[in-house]
């Protein structure tokens, strides 16, 4: 017999799996084919952020796994704004020299990209089991405000693997503008491990 507990998970799952449509906005400006969804790069942070942290026993593997796997969750429903939304024009296109500069959020938009996210996240937790909803809650607040070593470590996967992402495209395509993957890595990869891959990673 069908519970409302199953219909709600049902229909928590079926907002999450949007994220699977969700193509990632920065490679849709930069004229990638046929890029990458939101939940691509979400199962390639969490999988490298639990690789990653067996070489750390003060970090709790669980949990950086959880945070990897719902720190873009919200998007499901908010959508993947960029930190260069603001230089968009008329018809929505981004000069491409802008690419070349650091990712950098103005503190409006970072604010209403949380405000936003946090508001999906709510419609999408609003009807889901308590303790379950409250999980994933704190996993995603936890990896958005870094407070503990485990969100920090994953918010530096997050640039990782990106950058990762991006020199694999820039493989395929020589011209694309890959200089705020890497200007944005160079600023927020400290772990010293971390830091040697992206050195490792740079294809020229």
């Amino acid at each position: 017999m069908q519970t409302d507990g199953d219909r709600h998970l049902l229909e928590f799952w079926a907002l999450a799996q949007q994220l699977k449509t969700l193509k990632r906005q920065g490679w849709l400006d930069r004229g990638v084919p046929d890029p990458e969804s939101a939940a691509e790069h979400s199962w390639g942070v969490a999988l490298l952020a639990w690789l990653l942290a067996r070489d750390d026993p003060a970090l709790d593997r669980d949990r950086v796994l959880l945070i990897g796997l719902v720190h873009d969750l919200p998007e499901a429903v908010a959508g993947d704004p960029t930190p260069f939304d603001r230089y968009r024009d008329a018809r929505g296109a981004i000069e491409p020299g802008r690419f070349a500069e650091p990712p950098i959020y103005t503190s409006d938009a970072r604010r209403v990209k949380i405000a936003a996210e946090r508001n999906a996240l709510d419609q999408m937790l609003g009807h889901l089991d308590t303790a379950i909803a409250a999980e994933v809650r704190d996993a995603w607040t936890e990896y958005e405000s870094g407070r503990t070593p485990e969100a920090r470590f994953v918010r530096q996967i997050d640039k990782l693997e990106t950058l990762l992402q991006a020199e694999s495209y820039a493989d395929r395509h020589p011209d694309l503008a890959i200089g705020s993957f890497r200007l944005g890595a160079d600023r927020d990869v400290t772990d010293p491990r971390l830091t040697r891959l992206v050195r490792l990673s740079r294809r020229s």
